[in-house]
C-alpha cells in the first residue's frame, strides 16, 4: 500500500522493536525450506480490510513462505490478538509465479487510481 515496504531482519536476534511501525517488527528465520516471518508491534491505526476489522496493540502475525515447486510457493499466515479475537485464526493461499512471455509487476499507486476512478468525471471537458 501507498509504497511502503518492510525490512524483514534475518540477524537471528530476537531484539525488541524501537517503536511500533506501518508495517510491524518483522523478523524472520529459516526452518528447513520454509521462511518463518514474525511481525509485531504494528500501529494499531492499521486495520485488516477495507469493512475496518481492527486489532489491538497485542497483534502478533507469524507468516510461512513454503516452496511447493520452482513456481508456486504457500503462504500461510497466523493471526494472534487476545485482546481482539478469542482464538487465533489462519488463511493460507498459493502464490504463483507469472509465467507469461514478458510478464510484469507495475507499481500501483493507490491515490491517483482511486481519485480518477471517484472524480474522474468531474474533470472539465475541452469546448467542441
Amino acid at each position: 500500500f501507498s509504497s511502503a515496504s518492510r525490512i524483514i531482519r534475518m540477524n537471528g536476534r530476537k531484539e525488541d522493536s524501537p517503536a511500533p511501525a506501518w508495517m510491524g517488527w518483522n523478523v524472520g528465520h529459516w526452518e528447513g525450506d520454509t521462511l518463518v516471518v514474525d511481525v509485531t508491534d504494528q500501529m494499531e491505526e492499521t486495520w485488516f480490510d477495507r469493512a475496518g476489522n481492527f486489532h489491538s496493540d497485542e497483534l502478533a502475525v507469524q507468516e510461512r513462505f513454503t516452496p511447493r515447486d520452482a513456481n508456486t510457493l504457500n503462504y500461510e499466515v497466523t493471526i494472534t490478538d487476545p485482546k481482539t479475537f478469542t482464538r487465533p485464526w489462519k488463511m493460507s493461499m498459493p502464490l504463483y509465479r507469472h509465467l507469461e512471455r514478458n510478464a510484469q509487476i507495475m507499481e500501483y499507486k493507490c491515490v491517483p487510481f482511486v481519485e480518477e476512478l471517484m472524480y474522474g468525471h468531474l474533470r472539465k471537458q475541452p469546448a467542441h
